[in-house]
């Protein structure tokens, strides 16, 4: 009787442990990892200007939240900014991929520079 005591009492909290709610993730990824595939997968299903507008819409959400978005977003969304010929907004997310992710900095200057046509190999 003892011994199913003790398995009991040793198991109770192993069990509330096991029902507490999952850990946040570290990044708010929103839709960004299925629009990033549909993107090469299914190009004709992935127009620039809906993306734009699910991955804006992420961000407001994210930042509501306070959230962190994860790496590459505004790069993407840089990316897909140009494909719709506006550059200025491009160069903005270019600018805050390097601020949020110094790490990126070499790879955004070489972005910036082929845009603004200051690059190497023009």
């Amino acid at each position: 009787m003892n011994f199913k005591l003790l398995c009991l009492a040793m198991a109770l909290p192993l069990l509330l442990v096991g029902c507490a709610s999952a850990p946040k993730g570290l990044y708010a990824w929103g839709a960004f990892p299925q629009q990033t595939y549909l993107m090469y997968s299914a190009p004709e299903k992935a127009q620039p200007s809906q993306q734009i507008l699910i991955l804006e819409e992420d961000i407001v959400k994210a930042k509501a939240k306070s959230s962190a978005l994860p790496p590459g977003l505004y790069s993407h969304l840089g990316l897909l900014y140009l494909m719709e010929n506006n550059t200025d907004r491009a160069l903005q997310n270019f600018n805050l991929e390097k601020q949020v992710y110094p790490e990126s900095t070499v790879l955004m200057n070489r972005f910036i520079s082929k845009i603004q046509g200051t690059g190497a190999g023009q």
